[in-house]
């Protein structure tokens, strides 16, 4: 190969590592770019896409960021009620219960009739122990979403709670009404029952649960209607055979 041939070949190789240099260059460059792309003034101007930006940010467990993000959707519409619902969330799901109160409360006050925001309300006032706010929040939810179970079920969780058997009783019947065999309201009144010292009917309440646990194959709910069955038969005195009879039509 001649020295000429030599030199072009050299100077083509100096020449491509520049442009490749250049070209590492300016991806860097871009990288750079997109991560700081990614702050939430930057990401949208539209709340409606910051929510969802949000819930990612909550999915995997940046909860701050998820917060920032929320905060821009909310400055951009100051009545945008999802966004405050969704910080409710946020805040709740980090352990930050008292700021997800204050941020429930001003969705509600936005909406007092968004369904959300009075549930969300009603459930980090229950993990709180402030019972008596709860009850108040799903009442109003109940009256937004009428025969709901779930709602009602709520209810009367918070007023057992609360040691108000009475209402707790009175709200369990009514899951009942709508949901005869809603196996956990059964389960759950056997208690009610048996602090009103209403024998009979904790011991229907046995009975259903067990019979229903047997219909739908749920093991766990055979064996909780059991265990109470022992403590009830305690509490009254009873031997098995009394217990048997009191089971029995017309339940002596």
């Amino acid at each position: 190969m001649s020295k000429k041939l030599v030199k072009t070949h050299f100077k083509f190789r100096i020449l491509f590592f520049c442009i490749l240099l250049l070209l590492l260059s300016g991806c860097d460059s871009s990288m750079e770019t997109t991560s700081e792309d990614l702050g939430p003034s930057s990401l949208s101007e539209d709340p409606k896409v910051l929510l969802e930006n949000s819930k990612e940010k909550q999915r995997i467990g940046a909860y701050d960021e998820a917060i920032e993000i929320l905060n821009a959707a909310v400055k951009i519409d100051p009545q945008y009620v999802d966004a405050y619902n969704q910080m409710g969330l946020v805040f709740f799901e980090a352990d930050r219960k008292n700021e997800s109160v204050e941020a429930f409360k001003k969705a509600v006050a936005m909406d007092p009739e968004n369904l959300n925001s009075r549930l969300g309300l009603g459930k980090t006032y229950s993990m709180l122990t402030r019972n008596d706010l709860a009850v108040e929040q799903y009442l109003k939810a109940a009256d937004l979403k009428k025969n709901d179970t779930d709602i009602l079920f709520k209810i009367a969780l918070e007023y057992w709670y609360h040691q108000n058997f009475e209402k707790s009783k009175e709200y369990y019947n009514q899951v009942l009404e709508i949901d005869p065999e809603h196996i956990q309201t059964h389960l759950n009144l056997i208690s009610v029952y048996e602090n009103l010292e209403e024998w009979k009917k904790a011991i229907r309440e046995i009975e259903i649960s067990r019979k229903l646990g047997e219909e739908k194959n749920n093991s766990q709910a055979i064996s909780i209607a059991e265990r109470k069955k022992k403590f009830i038969i305690g509490r009254m005195n009873l031997s098995e055979e009394d217990y048997q009879r009191k089971t029995q039509p017309p339940f002596d």
